[in-house]
Formats: structure tokens, C-alpha cells, sequence
């Protein structure tokens, strides 16, 4: 077998592997302290990547990191320090991705401005009123309004506020309740903006809020098996006996990080999703939780998986002693081998993810009745 046409492959399926890992997604978030950025930005990802608390003036960028997704808490405008007139250039805004503007109440007159600014620029912007369910519970108790008429009346105030322009949807968000109201829809229109590998990463790291994201997951899963199962092909035609079999188990260790990276079932991840359900439920769903992360992802599952490549070693190993036809014999029981792992892990995964929001769904329904 040439083996520069074998490193050629494998280069090829590893840059495409790069592609994946190395893509960003930029988003901005502009608004006042106080109107749950750093809590929204966590409900975004389903993970505490930034910290909340007690209310502080921003004056320098911060940055927060989840897998490829970046979220940059902007520092106001409209100061001696940041003044409007060099604000965008200075921030280097055209650069990003998306923004996410974001109140609490009213908007000031420096979000506005950006807000002009950045749609004039056609820019990807997103209005969210944030913390609403703490406005609905005051407005039923200082004017007994119900959930639809305080919905009517923050509406109206916002499109009057971004007028003559306003957007064509404003999302009414709770990130301490990120399933009751629009923050799903918020995570699904920002997936319809993005395009090619950005859309595939942020879908990959977005919470999973949905059942429509649940399916946008399971489609970016299927590339990641596709795209491993093709690696251990190409390792397949590795011309060294032996080399390939540690490269395979590397591969499929890698796969099943990925995997339960996308489903959101890391542990930090896993406890951003404990706190959101009932204790019961979240009983229910811990021994399935364990023993996924057993089989897939533990030391001892692996181990297992080393015993069963073992006994299709021999077969793979000897192959490669027939000229040409011994190696695509190779390349093809790796691709088989990897690619069956794959679809059980992918099936097993979104079938946890598709219970645990099924639980969540149903936690939600409880808290509106």
C-alpha cells in the first residue's frame, strides 16, 4: 500500500476533525449589570461558566468559554473611556457573530444606539427582556395583571422603545427558568442565522432546551461517528501491524467524549441539569446517568472495549500481510468495528438526553398549574 496516499487520508479526515474542534461562535452580550447576563449566559450553555451575583459596573470586556462558543459581557459605551463616536471600532464588534442585547427593564440610551448601529451593519441582533418571571410576579402583585397582559405590556414598551426599527421578535427570558418562556426559541433562531461548521459548534454546546435541539445535536452526533469511524478506516491501511490498535481505542475514546460533550452529559454540565429538576426525578435518571458514563466513557468501559477490539485484532493484523486487498480488508472491518460502536453510543445518548428533557418538560408543566 502507498504510504503517502494512506497519510494523505489520514491527514484529510484530521483536518476535518480540526475544523470541528478549532470553530468559534462569538456572541455579544450588551446590556446594563443587573439584567442576568452572567445567568443567561449560563442557561445558554447549561453549564456555570460565569460567575452571578452581586451586581457590578463593567469597564473591561469579559470573556466567557464553552467548547467553541465564546461570550464577550461588553463593557458600556457612551463614557470618557469608551465614547460612542470609536465604540465599535474600538471593540472590534463587526467581528462578532451574534449579539444578544439584553435588559432588565428599559433600555438605555447607549443600547439603543448599538442596537442601530449593529442592524444598520446587518449584524445578527437579539432582543431579550430578561427576568421576567420576577416581573410577572410583581406586576400580579402590584396590579394583579396576569402572565399574557404583563407579556402585552413589556412588549409594547420595548417595540416603542426600539422604534422607529424594532426587531421583528423580542424574547421574553428567565434564566433561572430557561424552558417556561423564550429562550428555547432564542437558541433555535440563533441556529437558523449561523451557517456550515459555526452552526454545527454552537448547536454542539448549546443547552438543550428543546426537542428541536435535541435533533439538531443528534444531527452534528452522526457527523462526529461518520467522520471517527472514517479515521479508523484510514488507520486501517496503517502499514505498521500493531500500531492501529492503540490508535483505534484512542479514537473511540475521543468519539465518546465528544458525544457526551454535545448531550450535555459532562459533569458540570450534569449539575446545571440536577439543579434545574425535581430531586425525584433527578433519583430516576442518576443510575442511567452512571452507567452510560460506565460503558462509554469510564476506564473500565474501556477496558471492555479493549477486549473486544483484542479479538478483532487477529483478523485485522493478518490481513495486512495479503498485499493491497489486505489492507482495504482492514480499513474496513476498522470502519465497521468504530461505526457500529458509534451508532450504539449516538442511540444510547439521545435516548438518556431525550428523558432527561422529557423531565424537565414535564418539571415545567407542574410549575404553570
Amino acid at each position: 500500500m502507498d504510504k503517502n496516499l494512506f497519510e494523505e487520508a489520514a491527514e484529510l479526515l484530521r483536518k476535518k476533525v480540526r475544523e470541528f474542534d478549532e470553530a468559534k461562535v462569538r456572541c455579544a452580550i450588551i446590556g446594563n449589570s443587573g439584567s442576568g447576563k452572567s445567568s443567561l449566559i449560563n442557561a445558554i450553555v447549561g453549564k456555570r461558566v460565569a460567575m452571578t451575583g452581586p451586581t457590578e459596573t463593567t469597564f473591561d470586556k469579559k470573556e466567557y468559554h464553552h467548547g467553541g462558543l465564546t461570550f464577550v459581557d461588553l463593557p458600556g459605551c457612551g463614557t470618557p473611556r469608551r465614547p460612542q463616536a470609536t465604540y465599535i471600532h474600538d471593540m472590534e464588534l463587526l467581528s462578532y457573530d451574534v449579539f444578544l442585547i439584553v435588559t432588565a427593564g428599559r433600555f438605555t440610551e447607549n443600547d439603543l444606539f448599538l442596537y442601530r448601529e449593529l442592524t444598520k451593519a446587518k449584524k445578527h441582533c437579539f432582543v431579550l427582556r430578561n427576568r421576567l418571571d420576577e416581573a410577572i410576579n410583581a406586576a400580579q402583585r402590584d396590579n394583579g395583571l396576569s402572565e399574557v397582559d404583563t407579556r402585552s405590556v413589556i412588549m409594547a414598551n420595548i417595540r416603542e422603545n426600539l422604534a422607529p426599527n424594532p426587531p421583528e421578535r423580542v424574547y421574553l427570558t428567565s434564566a433561572w427558568h430557561p424552558q417556561s418562556y423564550d429562550l428555547p426559541d432564542l437558541l433555535n433562531d440563533i441556529l437558523e442565522v449561523l451557517s456550515g461548521v459555526k452552526k454545527d459548534r454552537f448547536a454542539a454546546d448549546m443547552a438543550t432546551l428543546s426537542r428541536s435541539a435535541l435533533e439538531e445535536k443528534k444531527r452534528v452526533a452522526e457527523e462526529v461517528v461518520k467522520l471517527h469511524a472514517a479515521l479508523a478506516a484510514a488507520n486501517g491501511f496503517n502499514p505498521i501491524p500493531g500500531v492501529d490498535i492503540a490508535a483505534d481505542i484512542a479514537i473511540l475514546m475521543e468519539m465518546g467524549k465528544k458525544i457526551s460533550h454535545i448531550y450535555g452529559f459532562e459533569k458540570d454540565q450534569l449539575d446545571f441539569i440536577k439543579a434545574l429538576l425535581d430531586p425525584k426525578a433527578w433519583a430516576v435518571l442518576t443510575g442511567k446517568v452512571a452507567q452510560f458514563t460506565l460503558r462509554y466513557i469510564a476506564a473500565d468501559g474501556i477496558a471492555m472495549l479493549i477486549r473486544q477490539l483484542a479479538k478483532r485484532a487477529t483478523v485485522k493484523q493478518a490481513s495486512k500481510w495479503i498485499p493491497f486487498v489486505g489492507f482495504l480488508i482492514a480499513a474496513g472491518i476498522a470502519w465497521k468495528t468504530t461505526y457500529a460502536f458509534g451508532e450504539q453510543l449516538l442511540d444510547d445518548a439521545h435516548q438518556l438526553a431525550e428523558e432527561i428533557l422529557n423531565k424537565m418538560i414535564e418539571g415545567r408543566l407542574i410549575e404553570t398549574c
